[in-house]
């Protein structure tokens, strides 16, 4: 935000600040084709300034359990960027962690005291070690090897830093589809975009429409309508 934002007060100064933020999360989807929207985006306010507690509702979860930290950063994303859900307020990270199933008692453990705090602190100190200047960033690791990559990335380009990282130990492969490579990949991201089903195994949108119609039809897959597109959600979540 600018000074030039608070002339009129902080109420007027958040609203415009939230719109801006709005046209650059739109301006995104011509990137990835994901569904965003933007909509009356009320994600900051005079009470709520910044995203700090979403980064510190993922440490916790992160510490509570780890395994179900990455559908929850997803689920977080989703309701913030899919939903346009005003996430930095406590209810509704506390809504995402329901969600996911998270045990409530032992999250709010580290959320409200000094563990999450300090693991984030822990992952500035490495941003700031590895040398990350901006987002979006990657640090790809091999055998003791570190590459960062930062701005937006194609799939030559991580295939490149991958090959370029692992002396060329690690080569891009054309991936075998299944039903249970479908049911693999689902297990690990139970709120998933067909558009991402269609890059993870190279089908066209037909074929992964195709593919996942039986586990709708067998109610193991649910279909969510959002603004511009579509996502799945795998019941067992």
């Amino acid at each position: 935000m600018i000074p030039d934002d608070f002339k009129e007060g902080a109420e007027k100064a958040f609203i415009r600040y939230n719109k801006r933020l709005a046209q650059i999360y739109q301006s995104e989807q011509s990137i990835s084709g994901m569904p965003i929207k933007m909509d009356h985006l009320e994600l900051f306010s005079p009470e709520r300034r910044s995203s700090l507690p979403l980064n510190l509702a993922y440490k916790a979860v992160e510490l509570a359990c780890a395994d179900k930290a990455e559908p929850f950063l997803y689920r977080l994303r989703f309701a913030t960027v899919a939903e346009c859900r005003p996430t930095t307020k406590f209810d509704e990270i506390v809504r995402v962690v329901k969600q996911c199933n998270i045990d409530f008692t032992e999250f709010l453990q580290h959320y409200q005291h000094s563990s999450a705090q300090f693991a984030l602190e822990r992952d500035f100190a490495f941003l700031n070690e590895v040398g990350v200047r901006g987002l979006p960033a990657y640090l790809f690791e091999y055998q003791g090897k570190r590459l960062l990559r930062s701005g937006v990335l194609t799939y030559a380009d991580f295939a490149m830093a991958i090959r370029q990282v692992s002396g060329g130990q690690i080569v891009p492969s054309v991936p075998t589809f299944s039903p249970q490579a479908l049911d693999r990949l689902l297990q690990k991201h139970p709120l998933i975009s067909p558009l991402e089903i269609q890059a993870a195994f190279g089908l066209t949108a037909s074929e992964v429409w195709q593919q996942v119609r039986p586990l709708i039809e067998n109610g193991s897959l649910q279909v969510i309508d959002a603004v511009g597109g579509k996502f799945m959600m795998r019941r067992a979540f």
